[in-house]
């Protein structure tokens, strides 16, 4: 069986690979800089149609188990955060509101702001108070270094178990391999422990670290720091593809490609000038004068050539595709649901 190649290492792409190697496709999965599930919030806003329990069994993880439903969070400004799957720190049921939340932050670090969020809390009615730490951290270095022995920690249960409240909300810092550390301190000081819901930091990191074991653990090959430089199409299919990576260059057959580069955003899809293009002038690009929802054109999953056929075995996932319907916090979902379709092609191709 030909290598199946998957552009892109962000979730439409890990997705795609766990979902061909747990089926017996050999994959290589080709990507190089930050994909934006890594800025994310680790949260998805709503459930992916058609293939949410393949989605829940991919984010499975003991270390870091997700919680699903209608779920509440805190937003690291202090307003409500809805959405369907989340860590279990990070938000609570229908039936778990808190009644009171004592929001910790450290003196000088950006982390959080204990009395903004207190304050917007308390407008939403919620009893809150606020709680800094002493800290001579650098504004500019991750709290992670302030917790690199147990007697940090300990000196964070002590203060906590003095304070009045049933809930503690904390900056999301922590990776995915410490994310046990907050169970711990739930254990240690008898108190709900929340992380406030944030973008841009650690939870978007836990979550693609996450998808990254998974896949790898599924049969994935990961080519970290290298990039596909071209395309050869012939006769309706993906042939051949050129990656790159330093001074290594290699030229390798493709049974079948996914492509989950990502948006305009991430470089993902070229621009010209206002308009949307294909770096590898192989593939059929639209964007409706939206370059946000635009991008490349499939036919059920397949890509479709400058010429307009569809190729066979080339399909699209994850914020390269175009979705005219795409809306504010889809992008996680959908990049499941792209990725699911993109793989059903392939596969029934």
């Amino acid at each position: 069986m030909s290598e199946v190649l998957v552009v892109g290492s962000g979730a439409a792409g890990l997705f795609s690979s766990w979902l061909l190697a747990r089926d017996g496709w050999p994959v290589i999965v080709v990507g190089k800089g930050t994909p934006s599930s890594a800025m994310s919030t680790g949260c998805l806003r709503r459930m992916p149609e058609a293939c949410h329990e393949k989605a829940l069994n991919f984010l499975a993880d003991e270390g870091m188990p997700m919680v699903t439903g209608e779920r509440t969070g805190i937003s690291k400004l202090g307003t409500p955060f809805e959405c369907w799957l989340s860590p279990s720190h990070s938000t609570w049921g229908p039936e778990g509101a808190p009644g009171s939340v004592t929001v910790v932050g450290f003196q000088g670090h950006p982390s959080l702001h204990p009395n903004l969020i207190s304050s917007v809390l308390g407008h939403r009615g919620i009893r809150a108070r606020p709680l800094t730490l002493p800290s001579t951290l650098p504004p500019d270095i991750p709290l992670t270094a302030l917790f690199r022995d147990e007697g940090a920690w300990e000196g964070v249960a002590t203060e906590v178990q003095r304070t009045e409240g049933g809930t503690v909300l904390l900056p999301a810092f922590l990776s995915r391999r410490d994310y046990w550390r907050l169970d711990w301190l739930e254990r240690r000081c008898g108190r709900t422990v929340l992380e406030a819901v944030t973008p841009l930091e650690a939870p978007g990191q836990r979550l693609l670290d996450l998808m990254r074991a998974r896949a790898i653990e599924a049969g994935a090959s990961i080519w970290d720091g290298r990039t596909v430089t071209s395309l050869t199409v012939e006769n309706g299919s993906v042939r051949t593809a050129i990656v790159r990576g330093g001074l290594e260059v290699r030229e390798m057959e493709v049974g079948a490609l996914v492509m989950a580069t990502g948006g305009a955003l991430v470089n993902g899809l070229g621009l010209n000038g206002r308009e949307l293009a294909d770096p590898f002038n192989a593939f059929k690009v639209l964007d409706d004068g939206d370059v946000l929802r635009g991008g490349y054109a499939t036919e059920k999953g397949r890509l479709v050539s400058m010429s307009g056929n569809v190729v066979r075995n080339a399909a699209g996932a994850g914020d390269c595709v175009r979705a005219p319907c795409k809306g504010y916090g889809d992008g996680l979902p959908h990049a499941f649901e792209s990725a699911w379709t993109a793989v059903k092609a392939l596969e029934g191709a």
